[in-house]
């Protein structure tokens, strides 16, 4: 069964009212949400409340999607938005609401990529690595954030992207450019630093 196919099935069975088809859609896309939340939205709280908010949109506007993208890309636009609209309704956003705390869930993806090796010295030097990278993650703007994780971690296309932050797949790419130029000119930094000491 293509995923066209399998999409098309689980937008039927959720419409149906099967609540485990609808519990298995958010497994599935909580992530992508999250990436797309997580950068725009600070705050822990608000974060969590924006990704029930889509899910809820989600579930009440199934019936008229029309599967002219994938659904993914439906979900995330629609996260996008929501996060979007949240950030113009807040009166007086600070800085530091918008920039991710160091508890993020990204953190918790990269330290599971972490491959078992069996010399210690070199678990504790990948950690490190993989430690800094997400720290050069956070600190880049939200929108090149989001791009960068919905590119690199949720396989999604620039096509797909495009769509759900609502902008030309020319600047997505732009986006991904600069990300990636700014966490390589980040890491070299840090590489440099540590080497001072």
């Amino acid at each position: 069964m293509d995923s066209i196919t399998k999409e098309k099935e689980m937008v039927r069975q959720v419409l149906s009212g099967d609540s485990k088809a609808f519990e298995s859609l958010i497994r599935q896309y909580e992530r992508l949400v999250l990436h797309i939340v997580t950068p725009l939205v600070g705050v822990i709280a608000d974060r969590e409340d924006i990704c029930q908010d889509v899910f809820l949109k989600v579930y009440e506007n199934m019936g008229a999607f029309q599967f002219r993208s994938k659904l993914g890309t439906w979900i995330g636009n629609i996260a996008y938005n929501a996060s979007i609209n949240f950030l113009r309704k807040k009166k007086n956003i600070s800085v530091e609401d918008l920039i991710m705390p160091d508890d993020n869930d990204f953190s918790i993806v990269v330290h599971e990529m972490v491959i078992e090796e069996s010399n210690a010295e070199k678990i504790i030097v990948r950690r490190e690595e993989l430690a800094g990278l997400s720290m050069a993650i956070d600190k880049l703007p939200e929108i090149q954030k989001s791009a960068l994780l919905l590119f690199h971690f949720d396989d999604m296309s620039v096509a797909d992207i495009s769509v759900m932050l609502e902008m030309s797949e020319n600047t997505v790419k732009s986006h991904l450019f600069r990300a990636r130029k700014l966490l390589k000119e980040s890491l070299i930094k840090n590489e440099n630093a540590g080497r001072s000491f």
